[in-house]
């Protein structure tokens, strides 16, 4: 899912920075996350607390940006601010960053077996 979240968010991005207008931008993003929503909501809805933070080192792996940055730069600051609130309240940080080298050593290691094929 990771993998997939990287590639929508490239594909979006490019769409993103061809708008000219604030206004462009923002009918975009309510668009996509609504997409995203119908495609994917269930599912994610459906997840453990812990299921939600691998697939955010996840998309910190595959993007590069924690969760944190990519709310904030499509939705804003207080948006961003607001649903780091909620996943504080819950144990979570959007902010968390993904480090292969430390904490996230056996996810990486997961991660490297299925890239492989021998998992």
């Amino acid at each position: 899912m990771a993998k997939l979240a990287a590639k929508k968010l490239e594909e979006y991005n490019k769409v993103y920075l061809t708008l000219k207008t604030e206004r462009q931008r923002k009918k975009y993003i309510k668009q996509v996350q609504e997409d995203l929503m119908n495609e994917y909501g269930d599912e994610i809805k459906h997840m453990k607390i812990s299921e939600g933070r691998v697939l955010m080192k996840l998309i910190d792996r595959e993007t590069g940006h924690s969760s944190y940055a990519i709310i904030k730069e499509f939705r804003g600051g207080f948006t961003a601010f607001f649903w780091q609130t909620v996943a504080r309240l819950f144990g979570n940080d959007l902010k968390v960053r993904y480090n292969p080298y430390g904490e996230d050593w056996m996810i990486e290691n997961i991660v490297q077996q299925i890239d492989q094929g021998t998992i």
